[in-house]
């Protein structure tokens, strides 16, 4: 999969944009540049139309709003998300989980918080996808000598020898506001092993022609408004922000996370959560050549990024 994105998708893999340039700002820039470049391809060389595909309901509504909210409407407190869950069984596996994360010393204090379905209609309903968290803690602010130590303790925490809660942080109550949501901070809060992340949107125009300073200040309050959202449903989002468009990416991968051609099961996990990179809500067109020789159309998948190191 990674070798036909190479060859027929306008973006660099990341594994291979490693190795093409710096991870400076500057060097960052180049490939989202090519990102850029794919919703040009109408006008460039015709290898993608205009996004044209509507994605799935719940894929929308995570991205781009929508019915529903990741944290209970009356959430009061700031608590530290562990592990997400989603589908019909969300809640079945986290409880599953649960009682093992629950062994381990300092984690005994476990909850876990459900995204509440949208009230609107039965249709929506039906298309509605559950999400369940796994939590810790119920913390006034996350600065706080008290909060600061808990996070520190779990994402320290061991399991079979691993740390599987390095990248844990804090959801925050209703209303609050968010802080760490660039991407650029990803380096400073996790260290020199946040490399990767997962692109799953992009917000700018759609027609090829430059945009105004309302198109790029429009673009990047939704990216920010889409990541927003996403962190109090209990995903590590951020937004990044370039010259023309803005980014949406999920998760934080070091380089064991992209060994050669194959992704790690944390990232295809996450892959499985977000299938695609949208385009203002809507799928990107994508022609790419089968096995067979022939050509399909596919909605454009999402894809790992490097993190920019300022």
């Amino acid at each position: 999969m990674i070798r036909t994105r190479e060859i027929f998708f306008c973006p660099t893999p990341a594994h291979k944009a490693q190795k093409a340039g710096s991870r400076t700002t500057s060097g960052f820039w180049q490939v989202w540049k090519r990102i850029g470049y794919l919703f040009l391809m109408p006008v460039l060389v015709g290898c993608a139309s205009t996004p044209d595909f509507d994605p799935p309901t719940s894929e929308g509504k995570k991205l781009f709003g929508g019915d529903g909210s990741a944290t209970s409407d009356n959430l009061n407190f700031w608590t530290i998300a562990l592990k997400t869950f989603a589908g019909d069984d969300a809640r079945q596996r986290a409880e599953a989980e649960l009682a093992e994360f629950s062994r381990v010393r300092g984690l005994e204090e476990l909850f876990i918080m459900e995204r509440e379905k949208p009230s609107s209609s039965a249709a929506q309903q039906s298309e509605w996808v559950n999400r369940a968290v796994i939590c810790i803690g119920k913390e006034n602010s996350p600065s706080s000598k008290e909060a600061i130590a808990l996070l520190e303790r779990v994402r320290k925490a061991k399991i079979n020898g691993q740390t599987p809660f390095a990248r844990a942080f804090y959801i925050p109550p209703t209303g609050e506001a968010q802080s760490n949501l660039d991407l650029r901070s990803a380096p400073r809060v996790f260290g020199p092993t946040a490399v990767y992340t997962l692109q799953v949107a992009a917000y700018g125009r759609a027609d090829g022609k430059a945009p105004t300073e309302r198109d790029i200040q429009d673009a990047r309050e939704k990216a920010e408004e889409a990541v927003d959202e996403l962190r109090r449903q209990g995903e590590l989002a951020f937004y990044y922000h370039g010259p023309s468009m803005s980014m949406v990416t999920v998760g934080v991968f070091s380089h064991s996370d992209i060994q050669q051609e194959s992704l790690s099961y944390e990232i295809r996990n996450l892959m499985q959560r977000f299938p695609h990179n949208l385009y203002n809500g809507k799928g990107v067109s994508q022609t790419v050549v089968m096995s067979d020789g022939s050509r399909q159309k596919i909605m454009q998948e999402s894809f790992p990024v490097l993190i920019p190191q300022q």
